[in-house]
């Protein structure tokens, strides 16, 4: 296991600016917790001794850089989107490429190959990344699948919106019923995967070039006795009160066999590397039979003080601070020169 464990610089000729967004239809709920999730880590950037200056944006990034330099600023790219569209992570970084802004986390084309879990699959399996065999569905037909369980999901989702156990079906009448609902109420192409039955395992990697693997985080299903109901669903990851956040354990650092941690980093290495994921991300995998599959590619994974990559990054003896400063850090490096 490798963690990038060289020490941070005590000081730094940059001043961090956190962009992020807010919506419209957000509530006051949504509105306290951005602005605490921003306040927190402000906080854990000015003990890592940044300057730090918090930036709203509603639908105007440009406006939104305004006194802002991109010889002295780095910009935390925490925007999930922009007010009427909430998928638009690959609308901010051309604007803040284009004013010659560094920031962290991947390009346009990484944002929206990321978002679209169709084109990952498919890139994937272009170039020999190991992951479930997959088709999309843009109407209710079956076309001749026959790999059951099978689970089928958005594909142009995010958070786990559509899985839920609902999403394993066993059979033909299952699999055109949840590919219907899918279309309809998700307004997305349906992908349909064989489904790998096993533990699932969160793997985040910092880096540009060398990448450095952070201690893997691993999901025990253990707990549910029907293969319908081991999924890490929308409430196991959001909802603490949930029956489905209560049950779903993980273990970080995982227990896990060399042999097998050597496979599983290899092939999110390779996924990382393909999609072109840069400073951080987080790569979904699980295994069966002793090989692993890659699930999902998040270039863009929560990164808040109580997400999977900051909980790896603890493991590895990250606070937050520390994990923010060395993500910015990495950013650092692609700013201007005068």
């Amino acid at each position: 296991m490798s963690t990038s464990d060289e020490p941070l610089p005590t000081a730094r000729p940059y001043r961090a600016v956190i962009l992020h967004n807010v919506m419209s239809d957000w509530t006051q709920n949504d509105l306290i917790a951005s602005e605490e999730a921003v306040g927190r880590m402000k906080l854990g950037l000015e003990t890592n001794g940044l300057e730090v200056t918090p930036v709203q944006v509603k639908d105007d990034v440009a406006a939104a850089l305004e006194g802002l330099y991109p010889q002295e600023h780095v910009i935390f790219n925490w925007c999930e989107g922009l007010d009427g569209l909430p998928r638009g992570y690959d609308v901010v970084p051309p604007v803040l490429e284009a004013h010659g802004f560094a920031y962290t986390g991947a390009d346009a084309w990484t944002l929206a190959a990321t978002q679209d879990k169709a084109m990952t699959k498919e890139l994937m399996l272009q170039n020999g990344v190991p992951t479930p065999e997959s088709r999309v569905y843009a109407r209710p037909e079956r076309n001749g699948w026959r790999r059951f369980p099978a689970l089928v999901k958005p594909a142009v989702e995010h958070c786990s919106y559509g899985i839920e156990r609902e999403a394993v079906v066993d059979n033909q009448n299952q699999l055109k019923q949840r590919i219907e609902h899918v279309l309809d109420k998700y307004d997305s192409p349906a992908l349909v995967e064989d489904f790998i039955d096993g533990t699932e395992y969160n793997v985040s990697i910092w880096g540009n070039g060398r990448m450095s693997v952070l201690p893997l985080s691993a999901i025990d299903y253990a707990e549910f006795e029907d293969y319908h109901d081991r999924l890490c669903v929308y409430d196991a990851k959001w909802t603490p009160e949930s029956v489905a956040w209560s049950l779903t354990t993980v273990q970080c650092p995982a227990e896990i066999e060399p042999a097998l941690r050597k496979r599983i980093e290899a092939a999110a290495k390779g996924a990382y590397k393909l999609l072109r994921l840069r400073d951080y991300g987080r790569i979904d995998i699980r295994v069966r039979d002793g090989l692993p599959y890659v699930l999902d590619v998040n270039s863009n994974p929560d990164i808040t003080m109580e997400g999977g990559f900051a909980r790896s990054a603890r493991a590895a003896g990250y606070d937050y601070g520390r994990m923010t400063a060395r993500i910015l850090d990495f950013a650092a490096t692609r700013r201007p020169r005068e």
